[in-house]
């Protein structure tokens, strides 16, 4: 997905070279990005936000099984891999192939410690949603303040 990129003046070199620095990105670095690429590894496209409670990671996974999904949690490191098996046909012309197989992979840090004792997974429509309680020393604590 391209970034939104200050339109290049005389004069500004800094937009200049953004936008071919993004050109170079999108063309070379990261050309079959997401779902819809020919290559078997991509990035797999998810949504992270949080809660008082939790951090709720939702990803993308059309077609995928239960059964080809793998999850890890350690320490505040998700790692989420998928897979999707190429279809094989024998005696078949493809004319158009676009349902991409392969193998979809992200990992990153949260934001802070969670619980992955207490780790909730579900896969519903091409959905995985992902429910990660905080740790305990992650959460807020609201100090009481005493008087006399």
């Amino acid at each position: 997905m391209a970034t939104a990129i200050n339109r290049w003046e005389p004069g500004n070199r800094l937009a200049l070279r953004d936008a071919v620095n993004q050109l170079f990105e999108d063309s070379w670095v990261r050309p079959f990005s997401g779902w819809n690429g020919s290559q078997s590894n991509h990035q797999l496209p998810l949504d992270l936000f949080e809660t008082d409670e939790a951090f709720i990671v939702k990803a993308f996974v059309p077609g995928v099984t239960v059964e080809h999904l793998d999850i890890t949690v350690q320490q505040n490191m998700l790692r989420i891999r998928a897979e999707q098996p190429v279809e094989q046909q024998e005696g078949v012309q493809y004319y158009l192939r676009e349902r991409a197989g392969g193998t979809w992979y992200r990992s990153f840090q949260l934001p802070a410690a969670v619980d992955s004792s207490h780790v909730d997974a579900r896969l519903e429509a091409g959905v995985l949603t992902l429910t990660l309680p905080k740790a305990p020393e992650a959460k807020p604590y609201k100090v009481q303040i005493k008087s006399s």
